[in-house]
């Protein structure tokens, strides 16, 4: 054999075993946090040591086998990973500090604990000192704190008073989060991670990406990542996820898989629906995301992904399946039946990526026409949804739209003018 054939075969063969090893490290890692979110301690940590014989722990997952040893009351494995995690760059001392994983290490070890704080403390010094906007990362971070901390009562509550409570805690939070953020964004762009560091530019996009109420906003911020894409300044994960929540809260098809169905139990389904889905791994792997086979492992789902027939397939039942909708949903209304007509449209919109800008003003149009006979509120209403939904699209037409006299009754409703003042 050519000898430059042979080096060439045995490189080939090297990284493609290496490849298969750092997969087979991270299903370990996936099906690890999928069972410390299930609180099964016992399962979850022999996934970690065996994980961790493949490849050592970075700091992100050191900092997870932590959290999992103490909730299994091992303090010397839970301080031994607390101190690989520190050595290997986590930054996070005030999380450390208030991570309710961690109660157990500070009741019955406080000395230990003590020192363990104080290194974390020391590491983040050193880290902001690298920082050109140190104090900002810490009102971010804090921002991202409360973020989680409101939201962990919440998984561990069952009261459903209390649960009403905590959600409409959360609902306030957000809103004072987002009003933060925007200003942050309106000064900063979008914060780099050579200004306000990794956790920093991860907790501003947690807040983004719970702002699902403002959703124009998201776009915003969307827009402004774009600008740092392709530099060491952006964590593209993130990216990959804000873009995504901004395509579904659009009504639009994803594009890297990041976004799941759940379940009323609060339990992870499915993927939600994909465009071309029979691509999608070629897009993460651009982005160096890992397969979403793996992914879906964190939800505990199985995925596999479809062929280009099937692709194609469930793309076309998607559009048979709105037209349809649409076309019972107008039968219904020239028998005056509205409640259908609502019903049919209501499940048409369900369908990710489904109805068209074009088909959603015909909607808007039409239950516009049913308020002008019924002068019933929630009829105006769905119009309007379907007509702030293309506006957030910028598929509206200024013209179009105020020459149209179905619309003529809402030009007193704050809602049109909202819609109308942002053509």
């Amino acid at each position: 054999m050519n000898r430059y054939l042979f080096f060439a075969l045995l490189f080939f063969v090297f990284n493609t075993s290496k490849a298969q090893t750092n997969l087979h490290y991270e299903e370990l890692i996936a099906e690890a946090s999928l069972l410390h979110l299930q609180k099964d301690y016992k399962n979850a940590i022999p996934k970690l040591e065996k994980a961790f014989l493949i490849k050592q722990p970075d700091a992100l997952n050191a900092y997870k086998a932590a959290g999992m040893y103490s909730l299994a009351l091992n303090e010397a494995k839970a301080f031994k990973y607390l101190n690989i995690a520190l050595n290997k760059g986590w930054t996070e001392a005030e999380q450390l500090s208030i991570d309710p994983y961690f109660d157990f290490l500070r009741a019955k070890y406080p000395y230990t604990w003590k020192t363990i704080k104080q290194k974390a403390q020391l590491k983040e010094q050193e880290y902001e000192k690298k920082l050109k906007l140190p104090e900002l990362r810490k009102q971010i971070n804090a921002m991202g704190i409360a973020d989680q901390k409101i939201r962990y009562w919440k998984i561990q509550t069952s009261d459903p008073a209390l649960l009403n409570e905590l959600q409409q805690k959360i609902n306030d939070l957000d809103f004072k989060n987002l009003s933060t953020a925007k200003e942050i964004l309106k000064a900063n762009g979008w914060p780099k991670i050579s200004e306000i560091g990794k956790d920093g530019a991860h907790n501003f996009w947690l807040i983004v990406q719970h702002a699902d109420q403002d959703i124009q906003f998201q776009k915003t911020a969307l827009h402004e990542m774009e600008k740092l894409k392709g530099t060491k300044e952006l964590d593209i994960e993130n990216y990959a996820f804000l873009y995504d929540r901004v395509q579904c809260n659009l009504n639009y098809k994803q594009l890297y898989g990041t976004q799941v169905n759940w379940t009323q139990n609060g339990e992870a389904s499915s993927f939600r629906a994909i465009i071309k889905e029979n691509e999608v791994d070629k897009r993460r792997a651009s982005l160096k995301l890992l397969p979403l086979k793996i992914y879906a492992l964190n939800y505990g789902f199985k995925y596999t992904i479809p062929t280009s027939k099937e692709a194609s397939e469930r793309d076309k039942k998607d559009t048979e399946n709105v037209l349809t909708l649409i076309n019972e949903a107008t039968n219904n209304y020239k028998a005056k039946e509205f409640q259908k007509v609502y019903d049919n449209y209501n499940n048409a919109s369900m369908i990710l990526g489904g109805m068209t800008s074009a088909q959603n003003f015909e909607a808007a149009e039409l239950f516009a026409k049913i308020y002008n006979q019924t002068n019933e509120e929630q009829y105006r209403s769905i119009s309007l949804d379907f007509l702030s939904l293309n506006d957030l699209r910028g598929d509206l037409n200024k013209k179009e739209l105020l020459s149209n006299k179905e619309f003529r009754n809402f030009y007193t409703e704050k809602r049109w003018k909202d819609i109308t003042d942002t053509l």
